[in-house]
């Protein structure tokens, strides 16, 4: 059973799109500030939570089946986030990515998620059960939850690391 189109599943398209618009800058390798590393994964958890609501046939099966995709995901987010080299600028609180591709796939299922649940929602009838959109994107958003997790707390331990012994330098060229 899937409940009908209702601002919820239009909510759910918006979080995923504009996650997979802030994400962009780091899948290109771009200069973002520290705090906007947070963005796209809370726009990712609100769009997760979301699509667990949806389920109206919840067990514990399920809800164990979405906790384990969203723990998946994080330990592969954190590993990413922990391998991806990473440029710092202390001075700004600037942090800069190598350009990769990861982040704005993890991004992308989050929207074809969206859009499944959208057109399950348009014909009221499920093209995938609701239970496995939910889980696939937990499984996205702690993926890109941890990732930046990673990323900022290695940005700030370098910031840290370094920042006694010579504080005016920084790592990134000036712009």
């Amino acid at each position: 059973m899937i409940a009908p189109l209702s601002l919820s599943n239009v909510l759910t398209v918006f979080f995923a799109a504009v996650c997979l618009w802030t994400i962009v800058p780091q899948a290109r390798g771009g200069t973002v500030k520290l705090w906007r590393l947070a963005v796209p994964p809370t726009l990712a958890t609100v769009q997760a939570l979301v699509l667990l609501a949806g389920v109206f046939d919840a067990t514990l099966t399920h809800d164990a089946e979405w906790v384990a995709a969203a723990a998946l995901g994080a330990m592969v987010g954190r590993m990413r986030g922990w391998t991806l080299p990473i440029e710092v600028d202390r001075t700004h609180d600037l942090v800069r990515l190598r350009p990769s591709i990861d982040g704005h796939l993890a991004a992308l299922g989050l929207v074809i998620l969206a859009a499944i649940d959208f057109t399950s929602a348009s014909l009221e009838d499920p093209v995938v059960p609701t239970d496995c959109v939910a889980a696939c994107a937990a499984l996205f958003a702690g993926y890109i939850g941890c990732r930046a997790l990673s990323i900022a707390v290695r940005a700030t331990r370098t910031a840290r690391a370094t920042s006694s012994s010579t504080p005016a330098e920084t790592s990134l060229p000036p712009s």
